[in-house]
């Protein structure tokens, strides 16, 4: 696999765990407050407060503490740089223990005579909450499956049991076939809403680096050029910059055509490429047949070094098409850009041209100093 396709698989995959951290908190946060709202509606009905004080308090209580889990775990999530899978595994983690909280709360309720009042309220919440694990949760099935499993499965069994609830136990035997249902159907329209947005996303990606990139090359454009150079300059960090120009790059449009030409481009660009190979070097293409090359970190004894070893690999490459060795040649000026003299990009560039310049009045195919 190409870095670029490893780093396309990798972006994607942020992406979809973010997106997926980001869907679980929005919809996790609220749900705490509906399983505490839920406990005492049952805890009411049953006349706990009464008949059981400790159990119902210490529920309470237990309820109260995970519903306060979820809003900070939200927080956490909200632009935090902890790893997304990390805060993940912890929503996960509350979300089945809430579940499984509440569905042996109800096995409790239906086992025990003395809260027959509650078993209605208890069932009627454990629908709506599996219903929201159908429906909410999908974006990790296997995580929404259990705890579907967890909430509604046990009331399912028992409800079997229990006398006088055949009729309910039935409907809630068909309404665990819905829910299974509805899971794979929001799973599916998650899946195809994140496509989407995937799709859009490389779409704006696409649209951006083609902002950013000479067609013809594939180099960075002159727009980008100047972005990277007034970026690096209000850094205030080092570098050489070098302008190459072609020789009598028009001569070998005129001979060879316009085709010929890209392709001198084309090559000379690749060797750019391949001179020019290590991490502190930008390459841009910022006019016809004129291009750029920043080296971060070095000076500008280094950059003419490197200058003057790009024209020597150019005497042994013939870029011109049906041409001898050394048929294309380039003239460089070479600068440094210098905290101290705390020059401007547009000065800078311009000294630097002139040694191009100077390099072509001298004959061409040469490397020259900015003149201090």
């Amino acid at each position: 696999m190409s870095s670029t396709t490893a780093e396309g698989v990798s972006s994607e995959a942020q992406f979809r765990c973010r997106r997926e951290l980001t869907e679980t908190a929005a919809r996790g946060v609220l749900g705490g407050g509906f399983y505490v709202l839920g406990w005492l509606v049952v805890a009411w009905s049953a006349d706990l407060h009464h008949s059981r004080p400790l159990p119902a308090a210490v529920l309470t209580v237990v309820f109260v503490l995970l519903a306060a889990l979820r809003v900070v775990l939200a927080r956490r999530s909200a632009g935090n740089p902890e790893p997304t899978a990390r805060l993940l595994s912890a929503w996960w983690s509350l979300l089945l223990i809430t579940a499984a909280l509440w569905g042996a709360l109800t096995v409790w309720v239906l086992l025990d005579v003395r809260l027959q009042p509650a078993r209605l309220v208890a069932l009627i919440c454990t629908v709506a909450y599996a219903t929201a694990f159908a429906h909410t949760f999908a974006m990790r099935w296997r995580g929404a499956l259990s705890a579907i499993a967890l909430l509604f499965l046990p009331s399912v069994v028992l409800a079997w049991s229990v006398a006088d609830f055949g009729g309910v136990a039935f409907a809630l035997s068909v309404f665990l076939l819905y829910l299974l249902s509805a899971l794979r159907l929001s799973r599916q329209q998650y899946e195809r809403q994140l496509l989407l947005e995937l799709a859009l996303l490389h779409q704006r990606d696409l649209y951006e680096k083609q902002s950013r990139t000479d067609a013809l090359t594939g180099l960075d454009n002159r727009r980008e050029f100047a972005f990277n150079l007034e970026r690096a300059l209000a850094a205030g960090t080092p570098l050489s910059l070098l302008l190459i120009d072609i020789d009598h790059f028009k001569h070998i449009n005129d001979r060879y055509g316009h085709a010929a030409g890209d392709a001198v481009l084309i090559a000379f660009a690749d060797q750019l490429r391949a001179h020019f190979d290590g991490d502190g070097a930008r390459l841009a293409r910022i006019g016809g047949e004129e291009f750029a090359v920043i080296l971060y970190g070095a000076d500008e004894d280094a950059a003419a070094a490197a200058a003057v070893a790009l024209c020597q690999r150019l005497a042994r490459a013939p870029l011109a098409p049906n041409a001898e060795r050394g048929a294309v040649t380039v003239s460089i000026g070479v600068g440094e850009l210098l905290a101290s003299r705390r020059q401007r990009s547009g000065d800078f560039l311009a000294a630097v041209d002139r040694s191009l310049y100077r390099a072509k009045a001298e004959g061409r195919n040469r490397v020259c100093r900015v003149e201090r």
